[in-house]
């Protein structure tokens, strides 16, 4: 006679889906100072969703079952080495990001930050690529951080 016995183990998913059923509507609401990083936010949070999640996302907020909405996020920039000229060659991205959870059940707040350091290098597309590229690895982080976060909420539910 054989036994299967498995590990029990289930992805983040899963345990997400208790808290946070599909459609999802997303709102992340622009900063004035710098609009293109909540697109770039907005943007990591829709597919978060959908590859991590496997979460349908609609465009119409009547139509959905759970919202996230980012009401307040920062990018900040903080210089880490200079050249022998005094020009920065290596800084930190942070991205300090509220979210709020709005589903059937609940209503969760959670601030999540994350960094990303990047060294540029002399000329503006470089530099412009770079800074890009280095905020949406810290949003990114800062994504990984809120899946964990919503799959612990959901972990024995």
């Amino acid at each position: 006679m054989f036994a299967i016995n498995g590990c029990g183990y289930r992805p983040a998913s899963q345990y997400a889906r208790h808290i946070l059923p599909d459609p999802v509507y997303v709102d992340v609401r622009l900063s004035g100072v710098e609009p293109q990083n909540g697109v770039y936010l907005k943007e990591e949070i829709m597919k978060v969703l959908r590859t991590h999640f496997q979460e349908k996302v609609v465009s119409d907020k009547g139509r959905s079952v759970s919202q996230i909405t980012v009401p307040n996020y920062t990018i900040s920039y903080s210089p880490l080495t200079y050249d022998t000229d005094g020009y920065v060659t290596r800084y930190r991205v942070t991205a300090n990001i509220v979210f709020i959870l709005k589903t059937p059940k609940e209503t969760l707040h959670k601030k999540i930050s994350a960094t990303e350091d990047v060294s540029i290098q002399p000329g503006s597309l470089t530099s412009t690529a770079a800074r890009e590229y280095a905020i949406r690895v810290a949003i990114r982080k800062a994504m990984d951080n809120f899946i964990a976060w919503v799959a612990q909420k959901g972990y024995g539910k």
